[in-house]
């Protein structure tokens, strides 16, 4: 099953380039896209509503819910699909388009070039992402690239701010890694729904700026990684640790972590984690994680992509367990 929204004749709500660790579904694009492309591509170029919500009372009258409102958008008939269903929103709440995101991106990275590479909506249209590629990279032991993204998040539900994260992804398997921070800014930076958002810019910049530094204190990290040998026990007791593999009463890993293992553990032989010397290093440990989750345990029983599951792997709990995982990598460097 798949959470990406769709428009009522069936289009889906995502747009993607190039080779990204997303689901193939949606429009195609022939390059990184502007804004205005994404839009039009991705079918998002809709607008979200804040209306008041109403009850009937027990003798037939209708009446205003106090400071109590939908959130809603319309389809292509003008029909009002709800996006907020079963939950509510307060008078202070405000909504941010998508073209506000969107704008908001180019203004928080001072330009307005083609720089989107996927973005989309799940369910009804009450979340939607725009992954961004900015100019920036790193090479980890000389050869292996890691380019710098920008993840904003927006929900139109009333469930959480406007969110941007930045995400790094390895450029030779294309996996999303994460940015674990010992000031605190690895969960990203929000934007609550209750203002302008253009009036955020330039504190959202400032922030930006300080994720770039981030970024390439990540990479002087990463690189400590590369120094560490572990041999087989070590690499075994890494993985159970990073992916919080469980045992049963015998003392064996059970079935589905046992499956896990082995899974990450032949990751291990890749050429992508052989790179240049890095075999049976820490950064090939933590690699095999990053691969697996993006590209192995997103993957239900008959081998169909779980798009539940790769929303998880970009900014969920399998990306929590990525920042896990690099922290834990880590540990070893002491």
């Amino acid at each position: 099953m798949h959470n990406l929204a769709q428009t009522k004749n069936g289009q889906w709500m995502t747009a993607w380039a190039g080779d990204t660790p997303w689901h193939k579904l949606g429009t195609q694009a022939e390059g990184l896209m502007t804004a205005t492309e994404a839009l039009q591509n991705a079918y998002l170029d809709w607008l979200v509503e804040k209306r008041p919500l109403y009850n009937r009372t027990e003798s037939g009258e209708v009446e205003v819910v106090p400071n109590t409102f939908g959130v809603f958008r319309k389809d292509e008939d003008g029909n009002w699909i709800a996006l907020n269903r079963g939950t509510a929103v307060g008078r202070v709440w405000k909504p941010f388009q998508n073209i506000e995101s969107m704008d908001f991106l180019d203004e928080l990275v001072q330009s307005q070039e083609a720089k989107i590479e996927v973005c989309g909506a799940l369910g009804n249209g009450e979340k939607v992402w725009v992954l961004a590629k900015l100019p920036d990279s790193i090479l980890i032991n000389g050869v292996d690239k890691v380019d710098q993204y920008i993840l904003v998040v927006n929900s139109h539900d009333g469930s959480g701010s406007l969110k941007i994260f930045l995400t790094p992804i390895r450029v030779v398997c294309q996996n999303t890694l994460t940015m674990a921070l010992s000031r605190g800014r690895g969960t990203g930076y929000n934007i609550r729904h209750t203002g302008k958002l253009h009036d955020r810019v330039e504190a959202a910049r400032e922030a930006l700026g300080m994720v770039n530094q981030d970024f390439m204190e990540w990479g002087e990290m990463a690189q400590q990684l590369v120094q560490v040998k572990l041999d087989n026990e070590q690499m075994e007791s890494y993985f159970i640790d990073a992916l919080n593999l469980t045992f049963n009463d015998e003392g064996d890993l059970t079935t589905r972590s046992s499956n896990m293992l082995k899974s990450v553990t032949e990751l291990l032989g890749n050429e992508n984690n052989t790179l240049n010397g890095m075999a049976g290093t820490a950064w090939a440990a933590y690699n095999a994680v990053t691969e697996a989750i993006d590209h192995n345990f997103t993957r239900l029983a008959n081998g169909n992509v779980s798009e539940k599951r790769m929303e998880s792997a970009l900014f969920g709990t399998y990306s929590r367990t990525k920042q896990k995982a690099f922290v834990k990598a880590l540990e070893l460097t002491e």
